[in-house]
Parts: structure tokens; C-alpha cells; sequence
């Protein structure tokens, strides 16, 4: 199997576990308008700079684009810096006069880099240690040469955000775990030190379900002092050679560091206080390094989508907020990017004047025909979001290399206005796994509506004010689809939107499709209840059938 392949297969079973990280839906989560305090100026941090810390952490980021680094130096042409910035496979190119504000780079995974590095391996390091050919061998060649020209693939990217006036901030995936199929990912540090990995391939092998945590093997354990020691020293070898903006402690990919949650048990009160004097140590790393160059670094933190999440895998995200150990906050790993409940989270966030910017994945963005991961899919999630309070969007595991139209309407509630927009209920079946114990899933699909006539409620969030748009008639056409597991249940099943009965405009025998034209007066901007009831029910019934998609498709008038 191919890098590709693999790489594909491994992210369509990691979606499905870190979900379980990130949603933790709370149904009766309302918005509410939250005045951002002044953020705190950091402990010990002149007035100068904390005066230099406030502005940067008040920037505007409309979109942040997060690139994993490797595009232009896994191709051929990458072995340049005009290659490398400007041929065909450049991901910096499309961003000028897009709204894209600020880049936040990845170097690689964890302990293996996309940069020279005297602390940890890069992939050229360990391609030539282990003798890895093939693609790999190619991005060596191409890191090889971009060091031979005095650069490489982070101070590229800085040399260019500089020029286009882009924030530019390092992220650290802390702890990916890609190394359990990739074996370039795996340093002689991981390789020679089996005791730091959280499982073993041994025990992962016999999990019993490719969804399960305990596949996770090759993830480190964060209580070992070493771990910490490690990917400390990485981030302050960072910190002293690249001119960044700041960095990004990428806490959910992925999102496991203590042993309980190799068996859905949550971090202990002191694993938590592990993981929060790790986040001070690199804190404190981060303004000792803005110090002596006197330009603050700020510290953002990328973390699951709930307080309950966060605490599940040792996050102590209220304390980090109260305790001033985190500047910025970067919200969840898009798996789920319609309906995450982002309320609670940017509200805590804003309170203490830290900006709050919620994540949506392309790796996230599915559904039938792959439908979700179309232009008016990405702006009804990102209306959905803008509606929660967010600061701005990240964009996750999307590398364009030409014009991207996405990046063009996604950074405001302004520009989606008046834009076709697809809002659906994530399809995403993590209702099977343990992992979710304890996690109200009101919000996921599918559920199962049963067959002695009790309702099954499903919550729909729209982010656009549709009965406004209804009444200033711009609205072209709306029209809800429901997609059942029995066709056989179409004749037999009630759907109400709000409380109102829906009539069936249209369905479909053979793939179990029903269709519904409702007006815009009859949404409400934000959470929209859907229940489905069988008319024919019959006491004993398990279920009548599942709803496996439910979609608003919504046109304006041009």
C-alpha cells in the first residue's frame, strides 16, 4: 500500500477515535454574545513587551491556514526555494489576496522533522539511517539540497509570510502517531526507547476494532519525564533559530498521552497536573525566548472541542486559561465541523481575552458522494461556527496549489452572506465504540428512530438567519433531505421540523431518500430540532429504521 493509501485508510480510522475526543454535544448549548476581556499580560513580561504581546494577540486572523510542510519537498521541483515557493506544487503561492492572515507550519511528526535539527532526526536523517527509498527518498534529496542553499522548508515559509505581512507560527504535533504505519516517522529516539511508547503493536494488534484508542500504540507516554525532556528541547531549538510569531502545542493530533485512555478511562487529577506543568515549562520556554529577542512568541494551544473533552485526556484547559499559560486557543480537529459544540469553550476563552478559532478539516468534510466536501459544505460549517463566537477559522489537511475559492468567504460572517450553503448533522458512527461513554452523541448520525412510535430527535444547526432571508425574500430555495436505512420506513415515518409536520415533496424506493421543501420562516438560526416518529407503531418494535444523513441545502438568489 501506498504512503497515500496508507495515509488515507489511517485517517479515516483516526477520525472516528478522535472524535470521541472532541465531540461531547451539549443539546441545550445556546449562543450568547461574550465581550472579550483585555488579555493578561504574561507574569514577568516587561511592559514593552507585554504591550507587544496584547497586539499580536489581538491580530486579525480571518483564516489560519495550517500546512503540514511537506508538499513542495515530497515532489519533483521541490529541491529549490523558487521550486519551493513558486512551482507547481507550491502551497504558499495561492495565499496572497485570499483571507488568509496567518500560517501556522508543521515540520513533520513529533520527533521526526521537516528542518535540519541537532536535538531530534529529520526525514533525511532517518531515511538515510534505515534505508528508506521511494518517495521518502526523494524528499530527502530535496531537504538535502535546500540545506546545501543555506535554507529549508520552515524558513522558506517564514521568508514568505514575512513578504505578504502573514503571521507566521510553528506548530508542534506533539504527539502523532502516523509512525504506526510510517516507518520514516519513527527516530532512533522512539525506536531505541519502547517504554516511552503508550502500547505496543503486540497489544494494539488484539484491540478488537480499528476504531479502538489501544491501536494508538505508537503514541508517547507523557509521564515519562524523558518524553517531556524531548519535545521541550525541540521546541527551544525551534524558538532559537526561526524568526516565528509564536507556537502551536497541537494537543489533539492526536490526542492521547496517559494509559487510562487506552481503556476509555479519563486522565487522573494527576496526570492533568503532569500535562499543565508541561504547558508552563513551554510557556515559560516561549517567553524567555520573546525576551532575549524582544519580540514576544506567542503560545497557542490546539485542543479538544469540550472542558469535559479536554479533561478526559489530562487537559486542564480553565486552569491553563485562568494561569495565563496559553495566548491563543485553536479548537478541535474538524472531524465534526457542523455540529461541534464550540458555545462553552470560546466563551471561558473570551472571558479571559484569549481569541478562540475553531478548526475545520478536510479529512472531516464527508458524507455521501462525497457532497460534504463541497464549496457550500465548507461555508455551512464555517457559518455554523462564526455563529458560536469564534475569532476566526482554521483550515486543516487542505493544500491547495492553485486559486483555492474556499479561502475567499470563509474568514467572515460578512462575505458567507447571502452564499449557497450545505448544513448537514455529522455522519460520523462513533455510537459503536466505548470510547464515547459518558458523552451525550444527541448530534451525531446515525440514530435509530424507534418502532413503538416514541420520537427520535435530532438536533441541525444552520448558522444563517433564514426566517430574515425568508422575509426579504432572497432565499431561492431550501430543501431538506433525510436519508433512511429502510426504504421501507418511507410511507411509515412523521418528520417534523420545530415542532411543524413536514409535507414529503419527493422520495426515493430505492435508496431510502425522503425530500422536504419547508420555508425559512420555519428555521431558526441555530439549533433546529428534527423528530421522526413512526405512524404505524407497534409496541414491540426495536426500530422502525436508522437516519443516516440528514442535509439543508440552501440557495440564494444571485
Amino acid at each position: 500500500m501506498s504512503h497515500i493509501s496508507q495515509r488515507r485508510e489511517f485517517l479515516k480510522r483516526a477520525a472516528t477515535v478522535a472524535a470521541g475526543a472532541c465531540i461531547g454535544i451539549n443539546p441545550s448549548a445556546t449562543t450568547s454574545v461574550v465581550i472579550a476581556a483585555e488579555p493578561a499580560p504574561a507574569v514577568g513580561e516587561t511592559p514593552e513587551l507585554a504591550a507587544l504581546r496584547k497586539t499580536a494577540v489581538q491580530r486579525s486572523r480571518r483564516l489560519i491556514y495550517n500546512d503540514d510542510g511537506c508538499g513542495p519537498i515530497m515532489q519533483p521541483g521541490g529541491d529549490t526555494p523558487e521550486g519551493f515557493l513558486n512551482g507547481a506544487n507550491s502551497r504558499m503561492r495561492p495565499l496572497p489576496g485570499t483571507q488568509v492572515d496567518s500560517v501556522f507550519i508543521c515540520s513533520g511528526a513529533t520527533h521526526v522533522l521537516n528542518h535540519p535539527t541537532k536535538v531530534a532526526e529529520s526525514y533525511a536523517d532517518v531515511t538515510d539511517k534505515y534505508q528508506i527509498g521511494g518517495e521518502w527518498a526523494l524528499m530527502r534529496d530535496n531537504m538535502r539540497a535546500l540545506e546545501k542553499a543555506g535554507t529549508d522548508a520552515v524558513q522558506l515559509t517564514i521568508e514568505f509570510c514575512r513578504q505578504h505581512q502573514f503571521e507566521v507560527v510553528y506548530s508542534h504535533r506533539i504527539n502523532d502517531i502516523h509512525n504506526q504505519f510510517l516507518e520514516v516517522e519513527r527516530s532512533t529516539w522512539f525506536r531505541e526507547h519502547p517504554p516511552y511508547w503508550i502500547n505496543t503493536p503486540q497489544n494494539a494488534a488484539q484491540a478488537g476494532g480499528a476504531n479502538s484508542p489501544r491501536h494508538w500504540w505508537s503514541a508517547l507516554d507523557f509521564e515519562r519525564p524523558e518524553v517531556l525532556e524531548h519535545l521541550t528541547a525541540i521546541q527551544a531549538e525551534v524558538c532559537g533559530r526561526y524568526d516565528i510569531d509564536g507556537v502551536e502545542i497541537d494537543y489533539f493530533r492526536s490526542p492521547m498521552f496517559f494509559r487510562p485512555n487506552l481503556n476509555f478511562q479519563p486522565a487522573t487529577p494527576a496526570h492533568r497536573d503532569i500535562l499543565t506543568g508541561f504547558q508552563r515549562r513551554l510557556r515559560e520556554l516561549h517567553l524567555g525566548a520573546g525576551t532575549k529577542r524582544n519580540r514576544p512568541i506567542l503560545t497557542v494551544a490546539r485542543v479538544p472541542a469540550t472542558v469535559e473533552r479536554c479533561l478526559h485526556v489530562g487537559i486542564d484547559i480553565e486552569r491553563w486559561i485562568k494561569e495565563r499559560l496559553v495566548d491563543v486557543l485553536t479548537i478541535g480537529g474538524g472531524y465534526v465541523p457542523f455540529t461541534e459544540p464550540l458555545e462553552e469553550l470560546v466563551a471561558i476563552a473570551h472571558r479571559a481575552g484569549v481569541p478562540a478559532y475553531a478548526t475545520i478539516s478536510a479529512s472531516g468534510m464527508r458524507g455521501p458522494e462525497n457532497r460534504y466536501g463541497s464549496h457550500e459544505a465548507w461555508r455551512g460549517a464555517a457559518a455554523n461556527m462564526w455563529r458560536a463566537g469564534v475569532d476566526g477559522i482554521v483550515t486543516f489537511n487542505i493544500f491547495p496549489t492553485n486559486t483555492e475559492p474556499r479561502f475567499s468567504d470563509l474568514g467572515s460572517p460578512e462575505t458567507l452572506t447571502g452564499k449557497d450553503k450545505l448544513f448537514v448533522i455529522d455522519p460520523i458512527r462513533i455510537l459503536e465504540g466505548d470510547l464515547v461513554q459518558g458523552i451525550e452523541q444527541s448530534q451525531a448520525l446515525p440514530q435509530t428512530i424507534p418502532g413503538d412510535g416514541k420520537p427520535l430527535t435530532c438536533v441541525l444547526p444552520v448558522g444563517d438567519d433564514l426566517p430574515s432571508a425568508d422575509q426579504q425574500e432572497t432565499l431561492a430555495k431550501v430543501e431538506l433531505r433525510v436519508h433512511l436505512s429502510d426504504p421501507g420506513a418511507l410511507d411509515v415515518v412523521e418528520t417534523r421540523l420545530n415542532g411543524m409536520v413536514q409535507e414529503v415533496a419527493s422520495k426515493s424506493a430505492a435508496d431510502g431518500w425522503l425530500v422536504f421543501h419547508p420555508r425559512g420562516a420555519q428555521f431558526r438560526r441555530g439549533r433546529n430540532e428534527l423528530s421522526f416518529h413512526a405512524t404505524s407503531a407497534k409496541p414491540d418494535s426495536g426500530k422502525l429504521a436508522d437516519v443516516l444523513h440528514i442535509e439543508l441545502s440552501v440557495k440564494y438568489k444571485q
